[in-house]
């Protein structure tokens, strides 16, 4: 038969030789090395704090408020900037593709072009 691996020791974890995991850690609370999904996870200083003072709850959820508004202000201001940018970019493409457009029909490119014009000017 197969036996699990043992993966680490009471004394390394709890300091402790002898005893049953089960029974240390219903003594201790929460273990640091089981995870995130803990139902009696232990909290913090702060979490505690927080707690016990409902209004420093409440300011700090307005700051962070503050903060995330300031920002995507600042994120929708540099987005704007950008695309006015692009399209003044795109005004002056146009513009200037509607000149060679207009240059283009005005000028005849081919010899037999110039024949049918009526004005030859200083082509004989």
């Amino acid at each position: 038969m197969s036996r699990k691996k043992k993966t680490r020791s009471l004394s390394r974890v709890h300091g402790i030789k002898t005893g049953s995991i089960s029974k240390l850690q219903r003594a201790e609370g929460t273990d640091r090395q089981t995870g995130k999904r803990v139902k009696n996870k232990v909290k913090s200083v702060f979490d505690k704090f927080l707690d016990e003072n409902p209004e420093a709850k409440k300011e700090l959820i307005r700051e962070q408020a503050i903060k995330a508004k300031a920002s995507s202000d600042a994120k929708n201001k540099a987005a704007s900037e950008l695309n006015a940018k692009i399209r003044a970019v795109r005004e002056k493409q146009e513009a200037r593709q509607a000149a060679r457009t207009a240059a283009e029909k005005d000028e005849p490119t081919d010899l037999l072009d110039l024949l049918e014009k009526k004005d030859l000017g200083d082509f004989y």
